[in-house]
């Protein structure tokens, strides 16, 4: 069901229409699976941690450019603690590649420091960010391209510990047209969740 998920925000993406409503919401990924996860860095790293997507996700607005972020890692936030305290937290971009062949590409550049955020919260047991980020035109295009990943890294695994690759999920207010592309990316996300 990953893949069908995947298929179809290619296919939107490389069509140029259906990521392009006023808030498009993401969900993090990668080889291993959902979330943030050790396996979806290449190579999987021996970290058993794990985290995800907050109450409120990942959520770009294309009218204001703002990436609002909201993910959590560690124990206390109900995903397995980290090796140790996070030492970096980075959005990267752009992968050489598009979804799924980007899964495990090399580091890629810095698009935002996310842990320069006053609400950044680094503890490996309950960790924490949310906040808004300001993206250029350039960026949220590597964005909405599923060109992007998140990285958090760690004091033993510095190159990064747990990943996740950005795919959007589905368009909050769609653009006239495009009603029927946004249904089909809702319909893939739910099928997506009834799976899990």
């Amino acid at each position: 069901m990953k893949s069908l998920v995947i298929c179809l925000c290619i296919l939107l993406m490389s069509s140029g229409i259906g990521v392009h409503g006023d808030e498009v919401q993401f969900f993090l990924t990668g080889a291993q699976g959902d979330g943030l996860l050790p396996g979806n860095i290449d190579p999987p790293t021996l970290s058993t941690g794990s985290g995800d997507l907050g109450l409120t996700g990942i959520v770009f607005d294309t009218n204001t450019n703002i990436l609002s972020v909201d993910i959590e890692w560690g124990s206390e936030n109900g995903y397995s603690d980290l090796t140790g305290e996070v030492t970096l937290l980075h959005l990267h971009g752009p992968t050489p590649s598009l979804p799924p062949d980007n899964f495990g590409e090399v580091n890629t550049q810095i698009i935002v420091n996310l842990a320069s955020s006053l609400n950044f919260i680094s503890s490996g047991t309950g960790g924490s960010l949310v906040d808004d980020f300001f993206l250029s035109n350039l960026e949220e295009d590597w964005l909405l391209s599923g060109r992007t990943y998140v990285n958090v890294h760690t004091e033993i695994y510095g190159a990064g510990e747990i990943r996740g690759y950005l795919l959007p999920t589905s368009i909050a207010v769609p653009e006239p047209g495009t009603t029927m592309v946004g249904g089909l990316l809702i319909v893939a996300n739910v099928l997506r969740r009834r799976r899990s």
